[in-house]
């Protein structure tokens, strides 16, 4: 079994000591330079505890640099969250190294794994083994077109619960139930509760959450991540994401 990294470890004593943790996404494809650091640096002073860096493109031939300049700048846990094998590159803690569950297309159940799966290795770069499940969130998203995936119903929770079963039988330690970048609607918080009482594994949450209640009801059913992304891109609101912070750590 692929032992727990320093990361993870973090992550982990993190969500104990806080109940919840609070990790805002960095999208390069949406970014530049300056827009990245910025972003990355107004969620670090403002409660966030987690940056995950990542797209469902994200052609950015510059990300190396942009990375090793944000952790210049912050001490949080710089985690690439990647849509592809492609997207693998040095410099962060950590990947989410992520099994497409939900869906049926081999090319994310093995294929992107297998070519990723050299380079994390080649690249001695530690590992959070993660099944990620896409939800329905009211329209197609990008990560659905994409990967040429169907979503889990919302209507479904315990589709969602049982697919994280599987997943954790083959080892995978995190579940991210996604409901996508710029979802009408976030996962239901049946999704979460299911998988919660049906596993043991650290439940992430993202998209459609715009408001520090979404989020606080996704800790209160069981999410111990929850992550926002499309709204930075929009609101410069450093109050707002000392809000988020507060409505998430439940531990104070």
């Amino acid at each position: 079994m692929l032992q727990i990294g320093k990361t993870e470890s973090a992550l982990n004593a993190a969500i104990e000591k806080r109940g919840a943790l609070f990790a805002v996404l960095l999208d390069p494809d949406t970014s530049d330079d300056t827009a990245l650091l910025k972003a990355g640096s107004m969620a670090a002073e403002n409660g966030a505890d987690l940056l995950l860096v990542g797209g469902s493109f994200m052609g950015n031939f510059k990300l190396p640099d942009q990375v090793a300049a944000l952790k210049k700048e912050v001490s949080l846990p710089v985690v690439l969250f990647p849509g592809g094998a492609s997207q693998v590159v040095p410099g962060f803690d950590a990947v989410l190294f992520i099994t497409l569950v939900s869906g049926r297309n081999p090319n994310y159940l093995i294929d992107e794994q297998v070519r990723g799966g050299v380079l994390i290795r080649s690249l001695g770069m530690e590992a959070i083994p993660t099944a990620y499940e896409l939800i329905n969130s009211g329209k197609p998203t990008a990560v659905e077109y994409i990967s040429n995936t169907s979503p889990i119903p919302a209507d479904k929770p315990k589709l969602s619960m049982v697919h994280s079963i599987a997943a954790e039988l083959m080892g995978m330690r995190y579940v991210y139930l996604e409901a996508g970048s710029g979802a009408e609607l976030p996962v239901p918080v049946e999704h979460i509760a299911y998988t919660r009482k049906a596993t043991q594994m650290k439940i992430i949450t993202g998209g459609g959450i715009r408001e520090p209640e979404t989020a606080h009801a996704r800790v209160a059913a069981g999410a111990q991540i929850i992550v926002t992304g499309t709204l930075w891109e929009k609101v410069k609101d450093p109050v707002l994401l000392q809000e988020f912070a507060a409505s998430i750590h439940v531990k104070g």
